[in-house]
C-alpha cells in the first residue's frame, strides 16, 4: 500500500533502465514501485530475423531482476511481446518469467489490461494464486468508453479472484499533449466518477508522459560551425498533477504520480546500419527536461557528452555530484574523470538522475490539507 508520496515510474526493462534502478540511494529505492515492462524480441536486420529465441529473450529475466530490484515490490507488463505468447516448451510467457521472478525472491505483480486475451488472464490467474500478491489494473484511456466498463472491471477480477484492495489501479494516458490543466483536471473527475471502489484500490495512480518522439523537432540540431544545442521541455505531465492535486482538494482521494522517465513510450525498431543517432543528454529539473543535443556519434564518437555534460554543469539547475548517481556521472564526466561511455550508459545516467528527481519533488509535494 502507498500513497501520492510515492512514484511509479513505467520503464522498459533493458539495460540502461535497470542499470538505473540498481544504482539508486536505498531511501529512493524506498519511495518508487516501478512498472516494468518487457520489451519485444529485437529485430536482427542483417539476418532479417528474430534477433533472439522467445527462451533467449527471457531466460535471464529473474535473475536480473534479482540482481537489480531485490525483494522490492515491482509490477511485471509482458503484452509487449504477445498476450499469447508461449514458450518453446509450451509454457504460457507469463507463467514461465513469474517462475523465474519467484526462483530469485523477487516481489512481482502481474499487470494485466481490459483487453488482455482469455489465456493472458488464465496465466495472470496461476500467478495471483501462487504469490498472493495481488494484481495489477492497468488502464489505458480507450478503456473509458467501453459500454460496460465498470461490468468489464468487476468481471475480470471475478475471474481473478481478486477484489479492490488486492489490486493496484494505474490510469495510462501514455504519450498526451497535457494542453490544458483545466481539461485534464476534469478528465481524470469525471474518470473517477466512473471507477468502481474508488476509495478501495489498494493505490491507485495516474500516469503518462508528455516527452516527444523526436527531442530535435523542439529543441533543433547543431548546424556548423555549432558543436551542440540544448534548451528545455515542459514536463507538461508533472505540471498537470500538481494542478491535480490542487483540483482534488481533500475530498477525492488523491492519485500517486506516474510517468515515463525521461522517454517516450513507443518503441521504434531502428536498423542501426543506417540510423545515425545524435549524442543527446536529457536531465530533470522543476518543471522541465534540460535537453543538450551534439552530433551524429558515427562521425563525431561519444567524446562530445563531455561537453555536454559540462554545459550543463554550469547551468544553475544543475543540482549538484552529491544528488544521484546520475548527476555524479554527469559531473566527472564534464571534469574528464569518467569516460563518455555509450548510449546505454547516458540512459541509465538520465534515468537514475530522473527517478530520483521526482522522488524528491514528490517529497515537497504542496497538498490540501484535511
Amino acid at each position: 500500500m502507498f500513497n501520492y508520496r510515492h512514484y511509479v515510474p513505467i520503464l522498459k526493462w533493458k539495460q540502461g533502465e535497470y542499470q538505473a534502478l540498481m544504482r539508486l540511494a536505498g531511501n529512493v529505492k524506498d519511495r518508487i514501485t516501478p512498472l516494468l515492462e518487457i520489451p519485444p524480441i529485437g529485430y536482427d536486420h542483417e539476418q532479417q530475423k528474430a534477433s533472439k529465441t522467445i527462451n533467449e529473450h527471457l531466460s535471464e529475466f529473474g535473475k536480473r531482476l534479482g540482481q537489480k530490484w531485490g525483494g522490492r515490490r515491482c509490477f511485471v507488463d509482458l503484452q509487449l511481446i504477445g498476450c499469447d505468447t508461449m514458450m518453446a516448451g509450451g509454457q504460457h510467457c507469463v507463467g514461465y518469467v513469474f517462475a523465474r521472478a519467484r526462483e530469485n525472491q523477487c516481489a512481482a505483480v502481474p499487470v494485466i489490461r481490459l483487453s488482455s486475451t482469455t489465456s493472458f488472464v488464465a496465466a495472470v490467474g496461476a500467478v495471483i494464486e501462487l504469490d498472493e500478491r495481488g494484481v495489477c489494473l492497468r488502464l489505458l484511456l480507450p478503456d473509458f468508453d467501453r459500454p460496460n466498463f465498470a461490468v468489464d472491471i468487476a468481471n475480470l477480477l471475478t475471474t481473478l479472484k481478486v477484489d479492490a484492495g488486492e489490486t493496484d489501479l494505474i490510469i495510462d494516458f501514455g504519450a498526451h499533449s497535457y494542453q490544458s490543466n483545466t481539461v485534464f483536471n476534469q478528465a481524470v473527475t469525471a474518470m473517477f466518477k466512473m471507477l468502481p471502489n474508488l476509495p478501495h484500490w489498494r493505490t491507485l495512480t495516474i500516469a503518462g508522459t508528455s516527452y516527444p518522439q523526436l527531442v530535435t523537432q523542439v529543441i533543433g540540431s547543431p548546424k556548423d560551425p555549432q558543436l551542440e544545442v540544448s534548451g528545455t521541455i515542459n514536463r507538461r505531465e508533472w505540471i498537470a498533477y500538481k494542478s491535480l492535486v490542487e483540483h482534488l482538494g481533500t475530498e477525492t482521494r488523491i492519485p500517486t504520480f506516474g510517468d515515463y522517465a525521461a522517454s517516450h513510450p513507443d518503441i521504434i525498431e531502428m536498423d542501426m546500419r543506417v540510423i545515425k543517432p545524435l549524442a543527446k543528454l536529457r536531465y530533470t529539473i522543476d518543471d522541465a527536461w534540460h535537453i543538450g543535443i551534439g552530433r551524429t556519434i558515427k562521425t563525431h564518437g561519444f567524446g562530445q557528452y563531455q561537453g555536454l555534460c559540462t554545459t550543463l554543469v554550469a547551468r544553475p539547475y544543475y543540482s549538484g555530484p552529491m544528488t544521484s548517481a546520475g548527476d555524479n556521472y554527469i559531473y566527472y564526466c564534464s571534469q574528464g574523470t569518467e569516460p563518455t561511455g555509450n548510449l546505454t550508459t547516458w540512459v541509465w545516467v538520465s534515468t537514475n538522475q530522473h527517478l530520483t528527481k521526482v522522488v524528491a519533488d514528490l517529497s515537497n509535494l504542496s497538498v490540501p490539507s484535511k
